[in-house]
C-alpha cells in the first residue's frame, strides 16, 4: 500500500469514525427527539470506519510495493 493510499485511507477512516461516533453521542444523550432509524445508521457509519481502519492498518506494515512481504 501506498503511504499517499495509506493516508487517505487513515483520514477516511477516522473521519467515519468521528462523525459515527458523534452522532451516536448527540443521539443519545442531547437530542431531544431521534428515532431509532438515526440511532441505526450513526451506528452503522461508526462501524463502517472502524471495519475500515481494522482492515487497512493493523496488515498494513508487510504490504507494501517495494517487497516488504
Amino acid at each position: 500500500m501506498s503511504p499517499i493510499r495509506r493516508t487517505i485511507s487513515l483520514i477516511v477512516a477516522l473521519a467515519l469514525i468521528v462523525v459515527g461516533l458523534g452522532a451516536l453521542v448527540y443521539l443519545l444523550f442531547f437530542a431531544l427527539r431521534w428515532k431509532g432509524w438515526m440511532v441505526m445508521a450513526a451506528g452503522f457509519v461508526a462501524a463502517l470506519g472502524i471495519m475500515w481502519f481494522w482492515e487497512d492498518f493493523p496488515k498494513a506494515k508487510g504490504k507494501s510495493n517495494w517487497g516488504g512481504g
